[in-house]
């Protein structure tokens, strides 16, 4: 599967990327709309960011290289 290249997720708040998820959805888009995944991915970012935020002051510098590992490949241990 081909990584789109999207904008910039911190560029509007989730509730705006929320709002502009329904109004995609209301009309009609589906998850194969490039709109639709950027909303997702945006949300995801911003569902990361809140959970990284909230426990940055917790967490040990030396685990930091794996958690970026993880972001960028998947990795069988983590469960869904």
């Amino acid at each position: 599967m081909a990584t789109m290249m999207l904008g910039d997720p911190a560029s509007l708040t989730p509730a705006q990327w929320s709002g502009k998820l329904a109004a995609l959805r209301s009309r009609g888009a589906t998850t194969a709309d490039p709109r639709v995944a950027e909303c997702l991915a945006a949300l995801a970012y911003w569902r990361v960011r809140r959970v990284l935020d909230a426990d940055r002051d917790h967490l040990n510098p030396a685990h930091v290289p794996a958690l970026a590992d993880m972001l960028r490949h998947p990795h069988t241990a983590v469960a869904r």
